[in-house]
């Protein structure tokens, strides 16, 4: 009796453990409405599970089918793949395009959707993605986290943590994307400085003299000798009217040149001075070229709706620190009625990617911004509209191997940035965008926080969040030296 009984709970165990039965299952015409929108995309051959959720439904199993045939079940509305199987299938499919079925119980009906495909890409992405977790709007400024997630699982650490930094503010966490990174980090406050990170050593730097203000936004070069920063005095306002709830302008902002290695700070009156505002630069591929963003100096804030950025470039010569005595016009944005925020080169040194909005710099509570893409070699622009959400899109970034871009979108809610990440091609066309993969997809409606300045990098950061708090209070603030260059 007991070994029947024994025998019945193994066949029982391994008809539940088996594939689903997918019989008399209604089609449907459309595809189904996923959280998050995996439908119809291109996605990094090393990407963690694509887990989603689909309201409402009950017994979700999903057939994937391209050389071989996979079969993924769920007793709930949510499909969580197993990570070991997923890598599996997608090193089995790497190049190839496969179709999804997604089967479920709806309302006491069996339905079975219109397949969606996902084009499982040979070109990975870089393993790392850094971003810092913060309110989205102006109340709380003080309670942030910078954190450093891999991409190919859904392991996630502290790099910056300012419950313990004297809730300092914390920004920027920037990568050269070199094989060994060096990257920098604000970090606001009494004992704060920037945080600069090369071969495995911290500095705390000063970046702040005597005839020059303390460096903000900016870019390290390739070699990490260099960075190229903007000095402005930022200046947050509340809208009164319309649909804008926040603004940010520069009352005043130039470009300075700091070589870390010297340990000096130098500007040029190419790139400063009162008649107008430069800001944003960043390196070309090959560190000969600044690129940046200028605008003619008005009064603000009366007259931020009127301030619009176009693109300038410098020349810069990586051998002596030099840079050029005379600034190019790019692109001239305020032509078609834009602004350019936040120019990024494509570390092959083939396009230039920037956001664009109605007006000023801050793009990121304009609903209008878009990404929009250079070619630089004939100074084509691809508005990239398969890839532009109907909110926000900026804050964005590149990989290593120019095939990947990241970048904070508002699309979902207007309100909570998220990261996402899209593929461009190797004749320059861009792909529908997908939401950074959770191992719970309803994390994003849990987290009232915005991802915000998503940076891809390949070789994880070598420190965190305790190394970090020991740096601010305990490792002595480096003071740079002012170098005069007369035009």
């Amino acid at each position: 009796m007991k070994r029947a009984i024994i025998l019945f709970i193994v066949t029982l165990t391994l008809f539940s453990c088996g594939k689903r039965s997918l019989q008399d299952y209604t089609d449907c015409p459309e595809q189904p409405l996923l959280f998050p929108d995996y439908t119809d995309i291109t996605v990094p051959c090393n990407i963690a599970p694509l887990n989603f959720q689909l309201e409402g439904a009950a017994n979700l199993s999903v057939i994937i089918r391209g050389k071989k045939e996979y079969q993924f079940d769920s007793q709930s509305y949510r499909l969580q793949f197993p990570i070991k199987k997923w890598k599996k299938m997608l090193a089995d499919e790497k190049g190839d395009t496969l179709s999804v079925s997604v089967y479920t119980h709806i309302s006491q009906q069996k339905i079975h959707y219109k397949d969606f495909y996902w084009y499982i890409s040979p070109d990975s992405i870089d393993r790392y993605l850094s971003y810092r977790l913060i309110e989205p709007a102006y109340e709380i400024w003080n309670m942030l986290q910078v954190c450093e997630r891999n991409l190919e699982n859904f392991d996630t650490r502290l790099l910056a943590d300012n419950n313990i930094t004297d809730h300092s503010c914390i920004n920027c966490h920037t990568s050269n994307r070199a094989a060994n990174p060096t990257t920098f980090m604000h970090v606001r406050g009494s004992k704060g400085g920037t945080i600069y990170s090369r071969d495995g050593q911290l500095r705390k730097i000063n970046t702040k003299t005597d005839q020059t203000a303390g460096a903000v936004y900016g870019e390290i070069s390739q070699d990490g000798r260099f960075g190229i920063f903007t000095t402005a005095e930022i200046i947050p306002i509340l809208h009164s009217y319309r649909t804008e709830r926040l603004e940010v302008f520069d009352k005043c902002s130039d470009l300075i040149l700091i070589d870390f290695e010297q340990g000096t700070i130098t500007d040029n009156p190419s790139i400063s001075g009162t008649e107008y505002q430069e800001t944003f630069p960043c390196f070309s591929a090959d560190n000969h070229t600044i690129y940046f963003c200028r605008a003619p100096y008005i009064p603000q804030p009366d007259s931020t709706r009127h301030m619009r950025y176009d693109l300038y470039s410098i020349s810069f010569n990586p051998q002596t620190g030099q840079l050029g005595d005379s600034i190019h016009e790019v692109f001239r944005a305020s032509s078609e009625g834009k602004s350019v925020s936040f120019p990024k080169c494509s570390p092959d040194g083939k396009y230039l990617l920037f956001s664009v909005s109605d007006y000023g710099t801050f793009p990121i509570w304009h609903p209008e911004t878009d990404l929009w893409m250079l070619e630089l070699s004939t100074g084509k622009i691809d508005k990239m509209e398969e890839t532009n959400g109907r909110y926000s899109d900026s804050y964005h970034s590149w990989s290593s191997n120019s095939q990947w871009m990241a970048f904070a979108s508002k699309r979902d809610d207007r309100v909570y940035g998220r990261p996402y990440f899209a593929h461009v091609s190797q004749d320059g066309s861009v792909s529908k965008a997908f939401l950074l993969p959770q191992e719970n997809p309803e994390a994003y409606l849990n987290t009232f926080k915005s991802y915000n300045i998503p940076e891809l990098y390949n070789t994880a950061e070598t420190y965190d969040a305790h190394e970090l708090q020991k740096a601010y209070f305990g490792k002595e603030t480096e003071n740079l030296r002012y170098k005069s260059i007369k035009k």
